[in-house]
């Protein structure tokens, strides 16, 4: 029988399924890249101004990523620590940009633009105006990093720094203690722009995805796309692994065992008539401004019907697509947590490698995944030729997300809880189940929303790799919005913001009843 010790000792299983779980998510790409035969030796690696499109890709990236941990961190150490009027509504619009997919954030701006005649080179178009919807699109991801961040702080903590210095000093040792978790998802983030060509592309500021777009579908160049998505990753893990140096290690100190009561959310007469303003302010700026432009068609017209036959022909696909990538990835994400443990350089290992994942472009890996679905037997259907390909795709380039929010959770667990179980002769699987299934409980919930809702907002991988007849609405949207009446587009827009709005408070309602029953907190 394995002792639960072996859950913090060291051992060669740990770098085994490190390797192991980054190999799987960058297998696909691999296969494609070996198949084209690229080399460092091929001709023409920064052709049609690669470099130049490689150098504002990453300044777009990080500046979004300073915005996004400048917003996020606050916002989400408020939603963390303190009650306050219309908190979980609040909350809940902040979570809106994971339902839209990014595209639709940049035609909104666009439009929002045209609306309010302004000029082609306004800060809503051009350098600003992708930046901006890029940081939308990832601030819902530092915010709930940052709180489950927050909630993970013991209620012995907070109260021992309330005691030291009051409120003030509980707010810059919540910072301090969050900061390094925040920033990583703030450096997700911007490595999620890395990969997107959309809001560049329709705001006028193409970028590095938008050249690699170009190789893959205009030139036919799958040889050169493969190139330069080498160059980027190279780029982005010479960037990156600094931080996950310093980041890594730092994500969370293991708690005492009798120091893991929660916390519960305190109501402080400052933070409740100042945190209403902050984020009413920050929802009006951030979403309800691109909303305007992205609505204003339906003044001519709402076209409810046919929205409505469309939404309910991809629903069934778009939430299989969706739940699928979300179990998955939580999974995923989980064990990989295990294996880095608290280990310095594994954690910085993985993370590194988590950059990396996240940070190649979707389309070079799901072309990966046809050219070996191309060559696979009938037999292998399932895998490759189904909608449960679509999903482990996805889950595959998602689960970076899901592995952070582990990472964090995990390394506020009490190390003394294995060797006591280990004491007592507890089974590794009964301490897993009835210990660390638990305490991982809600970041998993979280984390496996977050990733559902960006799967289902996908659009590129789901465009390759779905079976015929089963594509998603976001899909659905992109493929009619060229040749559509703008109507049309609005209106299917509203259907799916409205039916993703509604999964997303039944999510909240199941997570609220799993924590009368005590499973979550």
């Amino acid at each position: 029988m394995i002792s639960c010790s072996i859950l913090e000792q060291p051992g060669k299983w740990r770098i085994y399924g490190i390797f192991s779980g980054l190999l799987l998510a960058l297998a696909p790409a691999f296969v494609l890249v070996v198949s084209l035969g690229v080399s460092p030796s091929s001709p023409a690696w920064f052709d049609s101004g690669f470099g130049l499109s490689v150098i504002r890709t990453l300044l777009v990236a990080g500046v979004a990523g300073v915005a996004t941990l400048l917003i996020g961190l606050p916002c989400g150490i408020l939603g963390g620590l303190y009650e306050f009027p219309l908190r979980r509504l609040f909350l809940g619009l902040v979570a809106l940009p994971l339902l839209v997919p990014s595209f639709l954030w940049a035609i909104g701006l666009s439009m929002l633009r045209v609306a309010l005649g302004l000029p082609s080179n306004s800060f809503l178009s051009g350098f600003p105006g992708t930046v901006i919807a890029f940081t939308i699109t990832g601030l819902p991801l530092v915010v709930f990093v940052a709180m489950i961040a927050v909630r993970g702080i013991s209620k012995g903590q907070m109260d021992a720094a309330r005691l030291a210095g009051g409120e003030r000093f509980l707010f810059r040792q919540t910072l301090r203690n969050v900061f390094p978790a925040t920033a990583m998802a703030a450096v997700l983030a911007a490595v999620l722009t890395l990969s997107d060509p959309a809001p560049g592309q329709i705001l006028g500021y193409r970028g590095a995805a938008s050249q690699m777009l170009t190789s893959f579908s205009a030139l036919y160049d799958f040889s050169l796309a493969a190139r330069q998505c080498l160059v980027l990753a190279v780029i982005v893990l010479a960037i990156t692994f600094p931080i996950a140096a310093g980041l890594g290690p730092r994500l969370a100190e293991g708690l005492l065992a009798l120091d893991v009561q929660p916390a519960p959310l305190t109501r402080h007469p400052t933070v409740s008539r100042i945190a209403p303003w902050f984020f009413l302010a920050l929802i009006s700026l951030m979403i309800a401004a691109p909303l305007a432009g992205l609505v204003q068609p339906l003044i001519y017209g709402f076209q409810f019907s046919r929205a409505i036959s469309e939404a309910l022909r991809t629903i069934e696909s778009t939430l299989v697509y969706g739940i699928t990538a979300g179990l998955l990835a939580t999974i995923m994400g989980s064990l990989m947590a295990l294996c880095a443990g608290r280990n310095r350089r594994l954690r910085s290992l993985l993370v590194a490698g988590l950059f990396i994942v996240i940070a190649l472009p979707p389309s070079l890996g799901a072309l990966g995944y046809v050219y070996t679905a191309s060559n696979a037997p009938a037999s292998l259907d399932f895998i490759f030729r189904s909608r449960f390909t679509v999903g482990l795709w996805l889950a595959l380039r998602l689960f970076p997300i899901a592995c952070v929010f582990a990472m964090r959770r995990l390394g506020t667990s009490s190390p003394s809880w294995a060797n006591a179980a280990a004491l007592h002769g507890v089974s590794l699987p009964r301490f897993l189940f009835r210990v660390v299934c638990p305490w991982l409980f809600p970041a998993a919930m979280l984390s496996g929303l977050l990733i559902a809702l960006l799967a289902v907002a996908d659009v590129s991988s789901v465009l390759l790799l779905h079976p015929p007849g089963q594509g998603s609405l976001p899909l659905a949207i992109f493929t009619v919005m060229a040749n559509a009446p703008e109507s049309l587009v609005a209106s299917l827009c509203l259907v799916y913001i409205g039916g993703a709005a509604m999964l997303l408070t039944l999510g909240c309602v199941v997570i609220g009843f799993l924590k009368q029953l005590g499973l979550n907190r």
